[in-house]
């Protein structure tokens, strides 16, 4: 019974301290996301691939937030969440379909 409430207390402390790292990655998708419509507009292919990398892996730390499977109680936070999600999944969806097109 002591296990379980000590796991239990590890567990509740270990996400305190990702609040910060998922708002923090959250917000900082949106200049990711600003410099890759930029590259993309320049025609940039260098910059195009590295922006890639970090929006998709940027993404993927944040997953559940960004599918909504999980709530985040800032609603500013939540709204950018949306956001993000929203624009990864036309990124994907637009990256397979040009995959299949080449």
């Amino acid at each position: 019974m002591a296990d379980k409430h000590l796991a239990k207390n590890y567990f509740s402390s270990e996400r305190k301290d990702m609040k910060f790292l998922k708002g923090f990655t959250l917000v900082a998708l949106l200049p990711f996301w600003a410099g890759y419509a930029f590259a993309l507009y320049n025609g940039n292919s260098n910059n195009l691939s590295n922006y890639s990398l970090l929006i998709l892996a940027f993404s993927l730390m944040n997953f559940n937030a960004i599918c909504g499977v999980e709530k985040i109680e800032n609603k500013v936070l939540n709204l950018i969440a949306k956001l993000d999600g929203v624009l990864f999944f036309i990124w994907a969806f637009v990256t397979i379909i040009q995959l299949l097109i080449k």
